[in-house]
């Protein structure tokens, strides 16, 4: 039973959802009320006093229990029925009720139970599937191999060192590994291109992140975790000038501001078609120079900082970060 009950609570298995914040109230409620149905029905000798069975018998329905306990524990709740008074009609028809409706009860969420599992399979296997699609994004560009694994790493690290939830933290990470999962309808010609694009392929190039957003945003728990916002929004910068809504400050979801320091900082520090990888404290320099304008400047500072602990720039560095981001805001 326990096993079935913290299945539960993690969302392994589906129950009504107020058991999964309520669980001990409600086994409280159960209780009590059984114990008065029995005990009423002992002492006085009124039919109505029947009804008192209809919530523990409801209950014990709903339930996350194998089905060896849940025979044992109805038994037990329509046998004191029997043995508590001599069976008559009415008894019998009660009793015949109640079990009809536990078995109704029991179906439904059985039925639900079976759909909220394949639910949850048909996602995972579609998020793998949308994770394989996004490797094969990097496998298409020998100079991009690594590049979502890299955002991925950099913006956790940034949400850590921003004091996020564990939660939020993973949903960043999993929005990082596919930020770019809208490159897929980009053509080779495109993305394999030895030098910068024209101005034309550049607006070409800028439909991805809604062209991602059409590939995941169906998928229920992405869209819970926000994960959907993220890649949509990767790219919106601070001072509206971004694409693809042109949202500024704070309109930006925080994990999108987050990716999109990681993801520049990444693009700047490996090497690309159009150019070789820029020097780590090029590419802090330049983030530096854009706070406030393309970059949001507490992830940026949270880079600086990560750079710093991991020996990359040095620390007087972070004196010219903290001015600029003290002029940021």
């Amino acid at each position: 039973m326990l096993k079935e009950w913290k299945n539960c609570k993690k969302g392994d298995q589906f129950c009504p959802v107020s058991f999964k914040k309520y669980g001990s109230f409600f086994w409280t409620i159960f209780m009590l009320f059984g114990v008065a149905a029995i005990v009423a029905n002992y002492i006085f000798e009124s039919p109505l006093l029947l009804g008192l069975y209809a919530y523990p018998v409801v209950f014990l329905s709903l339930i996350p229990v194998r089905n060896s306990l849940y025979v044992v524990l109805s038994g037990i709740l329509l046998g004191s029925l029997i043995v508590l008074r001599t069976p008559d009609r009415l008894h019998l028809s009660i009793i015949a009720a109640y079990v009809v409706l536990m078995v109704i009860v029991r179906r439904v969420v059985w039925i639900s139970s079976r759909n909220y599992k394949e639910k949850n399979e048909q996602e995972d296997l579609f998020l793998n599937t949308v994770f394989s699609l996004a490797k094969t994004i990097d496998a298409k560009d020998p100079y991009t191999a690594y590049h979502s694994s890299n955002v991925a790493n950099y913006a956790k690290k940034i949400a850590k060192e921003m004091g996020l939830s564990n939660k939020e933290i993973d949903s960043i990470y999993l929005a990082g590994l596919i930020h770019d999962i809208g490159k897929i309808g980009m053509p080779d010609s495109i993305l394999q291109k030895e030098g910068r694009l024209t101005e034309e392929e550049y607006t070409i190039m800028k439909k991805h992140p809604e062209e991602g957003y059409k590939i995941i945003k169906d998928i229920h728990r992405l869209q819970e975790l926000g994960i959907t916002d993220m890649v949509l929004y990767h790219h919106e910068r601070p001072d509206g000038k971004g694409y693809p809504r042109g949202l500024s400050g704070v309109e930006i979801p925080l994990g999108a501001r987050i990716l999109g320091v990681a993801d520049a900082y990444d693009a700047m520090t490996t090497n690309r078609s159009y150019r070789q990888k820029l020097a780590i404290e090029t590419a802090t320099n330049e983030i530096t120079r854009n706070i406030g304008t393309q970059f949001d400047p507490i992830a940026a500072n949270a880079l600086f900082k990560i750079l710093i602990l991991e020996g990359k720039i040095p620390k007087v560095e972070n004196s010219l970060v903290s001015s600029k981001f003290s002029i940021a805001n």
